[in-house]
Formats: C-alpha cells, structure tokens, sequence
C-alpha cells in the first residue's frame, strides 16, 4: 500500500513539475533540506532576541550589530579558505556539523545556574549572550546562504523556475512546526524556563544535523554530471579551477566590489536588511517594555511571531512563487518587495504601537522569505562557482551586518530626536532606500534575462559587462 502510494505521489510530482527522475530527486532532497534547516533557525532565532535582551539589554542592541561588523573579515577568512579546499556539499556540510555542536554548547550553557537562563540579572559583562548574538548573526551567511550557493550550483533557470518556490514552501512548514512545538515547550507546566529554553537549543542542533542527512542524499543519489546547473556557468568555473589560478581568500569580496551584477546583488540585500533593521529594533524594544524583560516571556512572544510569518510565507511560496516565476518571471518579480517595502514604512510611521509593527513585520518577513528570497536566489544561476559561494557568502554576511549596522546607527540617532522628527527622519530614509532599490531591480532584471538568452556567464573574462 505504502509502496503504491509514493509512486503516485512520484508521478504526480513528475507530472505537475514536468520534470525528469533526477530533478525530481534534487527537488524532494533540497525540499526536505531546507525543511530542517528553516526549523532550526526558526527556533533558534527565536531565542536570539530574547536572550540578548534578558542577559545583556536592549540598549546594547544597536551596538553588538556594530561590533558585528568587526567580526566578520576572520569568519569570511575562514570561510573562502574552506571554499577552495573542498567540493561545493562539504561546505555546506561542514558548516552544518559546526554550528549543530556549537548549539549543543549553548544548550548546555543555558541550564547552567550562573551562566545560563536561571540568572535574571541584566549586564553587558554577561558574555553568553553577547556570543549567542553573533553566533545567530552569521547562520544565515553560513548555513542558509551556503545552502542556497549548492542549490543554485546545481540549478538551472528552467529547475529554478519550476521547483524554488516549492522548496521554500517546504522550510515554511518547517518553521511553523518547529516554533509550534517551542510555544508548547514554553507553555509546558512541568517544565521551567530555563529548561525548555534549553531543549529548544539541544532540538535546533538536532534539525541541522537532518538537514546535513539529506543533503548528503542528494551527492550519492544524483551522478556527477547531472549536479552540473547551468552548464556554461559549471565549464567556465571547471576551467578556471584547471588552469589553477588562485583566487584567494578575498576573491569573493573583489568580484562583490568589481563587477555590477554583483554589487546589484548586495544592493538588494542591503536595502531590505536596512529597513527591516528599524522595524525589527521598534518592535524589540516595544517586546521587552511589554513583557517586562522576562527571558521565557519574550521567547513566547518571537515564537508566535515568527511561526505566523512563517505561516504566511507558505502560502506565497506554494501558491505564489512558483506561478509567478513560471509566467511573469523574474524581471517584474524583483520589483514587487521594494514597492511592498515603501508601503509599509508609511503604515507603521502613521500607526506606531506594538500591535501594528507585529503586523508590519509578519508582512515583510514573510513576503521576503517567501518571495523575495528565491526570486534574488535565480540571479545568481548564471554566475561562477567563486560567485555564489564566495560572493554569495560576502554579500549575505558582509551586506547583511554593515545594513544592520547601518540601521542600528540610524535607530541610534532617532532616539536622541522627538517623536515627531523620529517619525519625519525614518519615513524619509525609508523612502529614500526603497526607491534606490527600485532602480537596482530594474538593472538587475534586466541584466539576468540578457546574460540567460545569450547563454553567458557573469564573473569570468570580460563577460559581466555594465548592467
């Protein structure tokens, strides 16, 4: 029965996505993969928040994402060294299998009577939750940014086209799964605090370490060749590795600094990081007066909040995306979340309170995770392996923290005004991001349909001319 069953479900899959036995494969792996990958950061980054602000204060936020900044260069380092020295899954699988120990490090740290949850008192000395912070500042540089590099390596346009959407639809469910069952832990009567915090912890190392399970599934699965993507992409990248030029460990950052396209791509990122950073620090602040401070308290409050985006990003991904990128396409998809953005920013700047940047954000988060995200993901298929590894990490690491700091910077310098400059000031330069990056989406689009028709390669010769 069971047997009879699955291969329905196969031949629906095949029917429905029009796509061969290896794609199909690829596609139920990654799904899967993702799956337990967006459980885990659901979870975990739902403690971020709360931890930080009950061991360290909200009035240290804005800063840590500045120190943040400084911290970056040695782990991107790092990360470019092992690049070059391994086959595209075993960084992904590296990266995986460090940050699920270093999860069940914390988990431990968190039960500790001194160092962990237990201990109410509030300081800028207490370590842990300073290095908790940034240990969650570079997952998605490292873990869902390398995963999305070994996706699109192996991707073409048309399996993109087909198939993303439905891989983010699956994380989706792994979010709201996994923050459903840490409400329960957090309601959970016969356990205190301090202890379901840390079970959420031991449980977030424990879906990385699935999530690396059936990544490796999909490299003894599918034979070498059919892992190749775009093919003109794949040769060129192969051939530049043959001739054994080296890159070094900076080359990601220079391709990000030198070539258009690419500084495209970390426009893109930098201007939603920049604007999500003032609405998540409003809705932080106004969290921690509301829930006084209370570590657990808070933790409930991200949890709900991120399984209702995650909820929301489902649908757009299951019955959005996937349409959209199969019809529209990607040259008018791109401009649908800056637009999304500006609208936004008007409606929390003329309704400001707890209720409604909750709202603001479920909205964003979701349109982004859902939409936007494999949407910018597509652009980096006609790329060189250095791009969407090298580049890609730069770009989700580097973009992301100097956006955040940058809008922690600016949320530092609202504070010092009134409410009604406050509201003049971050509406202003809201609008102002949203409209650059309305100009970058129009350049991108563009550059990605010509590049994919002529079956080029952006980061390699002279081919990733002026966008």
């Amino acid at each position: 029965m069971s047997v009879r069953f699955f291969g329905v479900v196969r031949s629906w899959v095949d029917k429905f996505f029009e796509i061969e036995k290896n794609d199909r494969i690829k596609l139920v792996n990654l799904a899967i993969t993702f799956f337990f990958i967006i459980g885990s950061y659901s979870i975990l980054r739902s403690l971020k928040a709360s931890i930080f602000l009950g061991f360290v204060g909200r009035e240290y936020q804005p800063l840590a994402k500045i120190i943040a900044l400084a911290m970056l260069f040695p782990v991107m380092f790092l990360y470019s060294k092992v690049v070059d020295k391994v086959r595209r899954y075993q960084v992904v699988l590296i990266a995986f299998i460090f940050y699920a120990i270093v999860c069940l490090i914390f988990a431990g740290i968190f039960m500790h009577p001194i160092y962990g949850v237990r201990n109410t008192m509030t300081s800028p000395y207490r370590l842990v939750g300073w290095m908790f912070e940034f240990f969650m500042d570079f997952y998605q540089a490292l873990i869902v940014s390398g995963f999305w590099s070994f996706v699109t390596s192996i991707s073409t346009p048309n399996f993109a086209n087909k198939t993303y959407g439905m891989i983010v639809a699956a994380s989706r469910i792994g979010g709201i799964v996994s923050t459903m069952l840490g409400v329960a832990l957090l309601n959970n009567t016969f356990l205190e605090g301090w202890m379901s915090i840390s079970l959420i912890a031991f449980s977030g190392a424990l879906l990385l370490l699935c999530a690396a399970f059936f990544l490796y599934r999909i490299v003894k699965k599918i034979p070498r060749n059919e892992l190749h993507g775009y093919e003109a992409a794949y040769v060129a990248s192969a051939q530049k590795e043959q001739s054994k030029e080296k890159t070094g460990v900076f080359e990601g950052l220079r391709l990000m600094i030198t070539e258009p396209y690419v500084m495209g791509l970390f426009g893109m990122v930098c201007s939603f990081e920049i604007i999500n950073i003032i609405f998540d620090y409003k809705m932080e602040v106004l969290m921690s007066i509301e829930t006084h401070n209370n570590v657990a308290a808070m933790s409930r409050f991200m949890m709900i909040y991120t399984g209702t985006f995650q909820a929301l990003s489902f649908f757009l991904a299951f019955f959005g995306t996937t349409a959209f990128l199969r019809y529209v396409g990607i040259r008018f998809g791109i401009f649908v979340m800056p637009l999304t953005m500006l609208g936004l920013g008007f409606v929390l700047f003329s309704y400001p309170s707890l209720s409604t940047v909750f709202v603001v954000l479920v909205i964003s988060r979701a349109l982004n995770y859902g939409f936007n995200n494999p949407i910018r993901e597509v652009l980096y298929i006609p790329t060189i392996k250095d791009i969407q590894f090298k580049s890609k990490s730069w770009i989700d690491s580097f973009g992301r923290t100097i956006s955040k700091s940058s809008g922690s910077a600016i949320n530092l310098m609202a504070a010092f005004q009134s409410i009604g400059l406050q509201t003049v000031f971050m509406f202003v330069f809201i609008t102002s991001v949203s409209s650059i990056w309305l100009v970058i989406a129009y350049m991108m689009g563009r550059k990605y349909v010509k590049t994919v028709e002529n079956n080029e390669v952006i980061g390699i010769n002279d081919n990733s001319n002026n966008l």
